[in-house]
């Protein structure tokens, strides 16, 4: 929904179209107001900061000598496809260099691909040798070696136009090893007490995690410290970038975006000093935003066949994995 429309709303709620008693500006500050509300009251502004990018560019790390003018450059193939459209398999990326005097001086990105993580490049020619190049990718949530804090004010979000910050950090994942497992969250005093005993000196896949601070000065702690990169995958409730003009991109998903006008028509009330109609409006947006979330958030049978299939399916996903490797084994 746009600002202008918003704007609409709550001058038809104060009968104010010709703007004779609410300033312009006010109305917007009480709109942005009414959404950080939504956000906070419904945590329907919900991401997942992305654990897999494209290549941006390459690094030369090492020019080589001897290079003809075209030498093939080979990217491995995407390393962790997100199984999300438009490419839910990845897609392949492809580079490009430029040759100086035998040497590699730059390598370029033509196309960065889709779902990689590591991806790894090997320069072959039939005269040159030597050249190493590095991939520069777009952000991830990513453990890095030996880093215990996480701040939420860190974590790229520009994948996610409209959402301005990181509120709270409903789970967290790590990935390790083709294997993807949820860690268990400790408040920071049992944290610091009893699990972080040994800061330094013990590197690992982390196991546990805590948060310090709140809101969007908040951050998390992991332990053991990462060991080398890992991705980690957050499950973030966030809030919206303030809507400035009519281009502005609105992160508030329908059905809340109706309530927000209930909420801004209050503040206008209170400023105009009509404390019942403000009440009024406190009330119906209450009313409308815990309407709206329980219509959105249907019950759910967990399992239709019974509380016992899940662990007979994952025993027989077991099976096929070892089966498939004994036939590995056995062909090789």
């Amino acid at each position: 929904m746009a600002l202008n429309s918003y704007i609409a709303s709550v001058q038809r709620f104060a009968r104010d179209q010709k703007q004779q008693y609410l300033d312009v500006g006010n109305l917007q500050d009480y709109i942005n107001r009414a959404r950080r509300e939504i956000a906070m009251r419904a945590q329907c502004v919900r991401v997942q900061p992305p654990i897999y990018g494209q290549i941006v560019g390459w690094t030369v790390t090492n020019q080589g000598a001897g290079y003809s003018n075209n030498p093939i450059l080979s990217i491995t193939p995407p390393d962790f496809p997100s199984g999300q459209i438009p490419s839910p398999n990845g897609a392949q990326a492809t580079a490009t260099c430029i040759v100086s005097g035998g040497k590699i001086v730059s390598i370029f990105s033509q196309f960065g691909g889709q779902g990689y993580f590591q991806p790894v490049m090997t320069i072959t020619d039939s005269t040159g040798h030597g050249a190493t190049a590095t991939p520069v990718m777009s952000p991830m949530n990513l453990l890095v070696q030996g880093q215990e804090r996480y701040d939420f004010a860190n974590v790229d979000l520009s994948s996610f136009p409209g959402v301005d910050s990181i509120l709270f950090v409903r789970g967290v994942s790590i990935l390790y090893a083709n294997y993807r497992y949820s860690l268990p969250c400790y408040a920071w005093s049992v944290y610091e007490s009893t699990i972080r005993q040994y800061p330094y000196i013990f590197q690992y896949v982390p196991t546990f995690f805590s948060q310090f601070g709140q809101g969007v000065a908040g951050s998390l702690f992991f332990y053991p410290l990462p060991s080398q990169t890992y991705q980690m995958e957050w499950d973030c409730c966030c809030l919206p970038s303030d809507l400035i003009d009519d281009q502005s991109v609105e992160a508030i998903p329908a059905p809340w975006t109706d309530a927000v006008a209930y909420f801004a028509g209050a503040m206008a009330f209170e400023e105009l000093n009509n404390l019942n109609a403000a009440k009024y409006y406190h009330d119906q947006f209450d009313r409308r935003v815990l309407g709206y979330s329980n219509y959105a958030r249907v019950g759910r049978a967990v399992n239709p066949y019974g509380r016992y299939i899940l662990p007979f399916i994952l025993g027989g996903i077991e099976l096929l994995m070892q089966s498939h490797q004994q036939l590995v084994w056995w062909f090789s």
